[in-house]
């Protein structure tokens, strides 16, 4: 059995295609300088949609356990997810703006 960082190293690599971020980045970049300023915005999205998914699922999974275990005070456990999960959404909605300085 894989251990589950492997098995996330595994789905980052997968699901995140440098070369198609690169392909994207200059087809949008305002000029070639910035480029590598482009790429830079667009990998960090893509590696905080990757991170926002894996704390979305374990915050569900921990909802659902606090109901299995007919917990009430749940947040303790819920809530440092739930303000992750808005963090994340808010500094990826921050980025892709910064994308408008440097895209055509």
């Amino acid at each position: 059995m894989i251990k589950k960082p492997v098995m996330l190293e595994v789905f980052i690599k997968e699901s995140i295609d440098h070369y198609k971020i690169l392909d994207t980045a200059v087809k949008n970049a305002e000029n070639s300088d910035d480029v590598p300023l482009v790429e830079t915005l667009h990998q960090n999205i893509a590696h905080m949609t990757v991170s926002l998914k894996e704390v979305e699922t374990r915050m569900i999974r921990v909802v659902n356990k606090m109901n299995r275990l007919g917990v009430s005070d749940r947040d303790k456990f819920v809530l440092p997810l739930a303000n992750s999960v808005a963090t994340l959404k808010e500094m990826i909605l921050i980025t892709e703006n910064y994308l408008n300085d440097y895209s055509k």
